[in-house]
């Protein structure tokens, strides 16, 4: 009987422990980490997986945006409830926000920008 030498199996490349500060990011390109193409299966996945994370990025980004929207409103709210403005000043702001002209159930981003753009105005108009 024949003695047959088992090689053992090739081990991936040994990572290096990253230095202080945490673990190294995932690399970007996970195909080329793969070494290989994908089978469609699991290309699908990462797709999905990678849709969600898009998706909750997304949604972190608009409530950022809400929050800091908002707070200059309130800003500017407040603002028009202490001080004691003049009558064409107060006339001034007053044409701003009613010749606003926004969409509500579209959801465009245009509409978000004359809003921002209409506080910015009124913010600008309390400084003076």
């Amino acid at each position: 009987m024949e003695t047959v030498k088992k090689t053992p199996p090739k081990k991936p490349p040994s990572r290096k422990t990253p230095a202080a500060g945490g673990p190294k990011p995932a690399p970007r390109n996970i195909l080329a980490v793969l070494g290989r193409k994908p089978s469609r299966k699991v290309a699908r996945e990462m797709l999905l997986l990678e849709t969600r994370r898009l998706r909750a990025i997304f949604t972190e980004i608009a409530e950022r945006y809400l929050e800091e929207t908002e707070g200059r409103i309130a800003a500017a709210i407040s603002g028009i409830e202490t001080k004691n403005l003049p009558e064409p000043r107060i006339r001034k702001m007053l044409e701003t926000v009613q010749t606003l002209s926004v969409k509500a159930r579209k959801g465009r981003r245009k509409d978000l920008a004359l809003i921002e753009k209409a506080t910015e105005i009124l913010l600008k108009a309390l400084e003076e």
